[in-house]
């Protein structure tokens, strides 16, 4: 199988599912080790999963017992092998992450891919249920907004080699909503396009360029024209590892800070991990 990248709270969740699967003597790890693993990791969204569903994960064992007799299947990056459905579900994660142009598997694929699984068995969905299912659903697989404190806060924009970020000007419209609208999609297209419509001030976007070739950018004050709003930032698939977005953001950031904006609020950030690393970014509770 393809050696991915997992985030941080990937592993995390990954070792949480191996010691339970130990801990309840399973021959193999078990969708519902998965599951409960992931509750386990308690950050920032995980955390809000672990309080909705600590009093109920007990509901869970009638929803495992079923794969029991199963045999499992070894697995990277797991060090136990995998009942038949938590290979389904991983495998199923792997898919959903590829699907969003994304080069990290996250804790929102695994647990997106489990609920799709776990709807079809009527004992999984009751104990879901008996969890606030809707809100749980909600809070670890729906994009998320988050919120950054700026004053005081000073970010590193030094350069990346080889590459130039700077803030975008008019006649840099027709390139920047053509880039992103062929890389991004026809709606991120039509928001980047608000920018260029600033009644007052400099553009709030910034580009990143290697060898005059546009390879990402970052916005702000453009979605629906809200002031405050971070996003959307987007970078080509083969840049997302060189520092290319941190920059993009952080010279964003720095820009809102010296316009005077006590927040910035990153609307419905997909890379919840990122944004909590680089930025010290706080989950906004739904």
């Amino acid at each position: 199988m393809e050696r991915y990248r997992l985030t941080g709270k990937v592993k995390k969740l990954i070792a949480e599912a191996e010691r339970i699967a130990e801990r309840k003597n399973h021959r193999f790890i078990q969708s519902v080790d998965l599951f409960i693993g992931a509750s386990q990791v308690k950050e920032g969204t995980l955390l809000e999963m672990h309080h909705l569903v600590e009093e109920n994960v007990h509901l869970l064992d009638e929803y495992g017992a079923h794969e029991k007799n199963e045999c499992g299947q070894g697995s990277w990056p797991f060090s136990l092998p995998l009942s038949a459905e938590a290979r389904t579900i991983w495998m199923s994660a792997v898919e959903i992450m590829k699907r969003y142009n994304q080069i990290y598997l996250n804790e929102g694929h695994v647990l997106k891919a489990f609920f799709r699984v776990a709807e079809k068995e009527e004992s999984a969905l009751s104990a879901l249920r008996a969890m606030d299912y809707e809100k749980l659903y909600q809070t670890v697989t729906a994009a998320r907004d988050l919120i950054v404190y700026l004053p005081g806060s000073e970010w590193n924009v030094e350069k990346v080699p080889s590459v130039n970020i700077r803030q975008a000007s008019t006649e840099d419209r027709e390139d920047v909503v053509s880039f992103v609208r062929s890389r991004f999609g026809e709606e991120w297209g039509r928001t980047i396009q608000n920018g260029f419509s600033t009644p007052s001030g400099g553009i709030p976007i910034f580009i990143a360029e290697e060898d005059g070739e546009l390879i990402g950018f970052a916005a702000f004050d453009v979605y629906l024209k809200k002031k405050g709003v971070y996003g959307p930032m987007g970078v080509i698939p083969e840049h997302r590892e060189s520092g290319v977005g941190k920059k993009l953001l952080y010279a964003a950031l720095n820009e809102m800070k010296n316009q005077d904006y006590m927040y910035a609020v990153l609307k419905e950030a997909g890379p919840v991990e990122f944004y909590e690393k680089v930025c010290d970014a706080k989950l906004i509770p739904l």
